[in-house]
């Protein structure tokens, strides 16, 4: 017989709430209601309050009937409250110990990601400039288990909520169908899904555009990464339990159903992880973004200018144009300068975000393009990724939207 409950989930509940302020959170407005019952436990089984805590407990309960988190906290709590430690066998402990271990790392992951990230600055920390056509932006932390809901103020993030969420059985950074992993990179809305679903994805589900044109090219498969919602049965799932889709509690869901239902608000997913980010400089940021507009306007003019050399210098000898590679769609280019007259470019609507998961540093730029020649014209939304090559920037994929 063995005491498993006292040694996973309190005492990793003591350990986790003496690594951070507890008085720092419990003052932060924007903190969620279920992280701070968490923490008030977490404050009283610290102090030893076993009763004051079991109530602070109960009332999670009575809010989230079945968060498994919590009943599992409570139980723990009776065997403390009863001195009754060893009434659980080996045999069981053995059958639990995966569910355990996942309980622990939610708990860890729910509480630790207010300890590595001032909600304050963070919106200051990510590499987006929004256009006036964007309303707001999801980005999501794999690291931490955390999605950060922003609005667009005048071009910039400003922070509205964040959210603990799971991913992938298998982690992230899918490329592959079938990996059970979760894909890195940066991504928009493509629907609600409408059709009757299963109640495996809670009450609404909303598909991003992986794999995207850029992911194709570089022959990542797979389809039908959702953000969705939990089991009625569930109030949440632990870190890593899809199959790759990004899925949050029913309530958070209904929460951020208002953003999820715009078609083309962008989802940037990252694996930076929440204290590389935090420690970012506000400059750096602001230079990369000045650095790509530079870079745009000059790739423009030279373009209007058909200066077919310089026009090129903006691109990678690796560049893929939707699916053409390099000498196919320069030759095409070129032969295009030749016969072009009276040309007019304009570019308005210019969004600049980061795309992570690469060895390099990423930009992905997406716009409107207004061209007029006498060969053509037409209207079209692009996209380009910026790679920073040998401290310089250069295109490495461009395409319609």
């Amino acid at each position: 017989m063995i005491n498993f409950l006292i040694s996973t989930v309190v005492i990793s509940f003591i350990l986790i709430s003496n690594s951070f302020s507890v008085e720092k959170l419990t003052t932060n407005k924007e903190l969620k209601k279920t992280e701070q019952l968490l923490i008030d436990t977490a404050d009283r089984i610290s102090e030893g309050k076993i009763d004051s805590a079991l109530q602070v407990v109960k009332t999670l309960i009575e809010i989230n009937p079945n968060f498994k988190l919590a009943h599992m906290i409570h139980g723990d709590l009776l065997l403390i409250q009863s001195q009754n430690y060893d009434q659980v066998s080996a045999e069981t402990y053995s059958q639990y110990k995966k569910k355990i271990s996942d309980l622990k790392l939610e708990l860890s992951r729910r509480i630790e990601s207010f300890n590595n990230v001032d909600k304050n600055l963070i919106e200051s920390k990510i590499k987006a400039l929004l256009a006036k056509n964007i309303k707001n932006l999801i980005f999501v932390d794999v690291k931490s288990s955390r999605l950060f809901a922003f609005s667009n103020n005048e071009g910039r993030l400003e922070y509205i909520s964040d959210y603990y969420i799971s991913v992938g059985k298998k982690g992230y950074g899918k490329k592959y169908e079938g990996d059970k992993k979760t894909p890195i990179g940066t991504y928009f809305i493509d629907k609600k899904i409408t059709s009757k679903l299963p109640d495996l994805y809670g009450v609404g589900a909303y598909s991003i555009n992986f794999p995207s044109a850029y992911d194709r090219i570089n022959n990542f498969t797979g389809s039908g990464i959702w953000i969705h919602g939990t089991p009625s049965t569930t109030y949440s799932r632990p870190p890593q339990s899809s199959d790759g889709c990004i899925v949050l509690s029913n309530d958070d869901i209904k929460e951020l159903a208002y953003i999820l239902k715009e078609p083309g608000t962008p989802v940037i997913i990252s694996d930076t992880g929440l204290d590389i980010i935090s420690a970012r400089e506000e400059l750096d940021m602001n230079t990369t973004e000045l650095e790509i507009l530079t870079k745009m306007e000059g790739w423009k003019s030279s373009w209007e200018e058909k200066n077919i050399n310089n026009y090129l210098s903006y691109y990678s000898e690796a560049a893929k144009y939707n699916s053409d590679n390099y000498p196919k769609w320069t030759a095409h280019k070129i032969n295009v300068f030749k016969r072009t007259q009276d040309l007019r470019i304009n570019i308005e609507d210019i969004s600049i975000f980061e795309y992570p998961g690469n060895n390099r540093e990423l930009i992905l730029v997406k716009f409107k393009q207004l061209y007029s020649s006498n060969l053509l014209k037409n209207e079209m939304f692009k996209q380009q990724i910026w790679s920073r090559e040998n401290s310089d920037w250069s295109i490495i994929y461009e395409g319609g939207t």
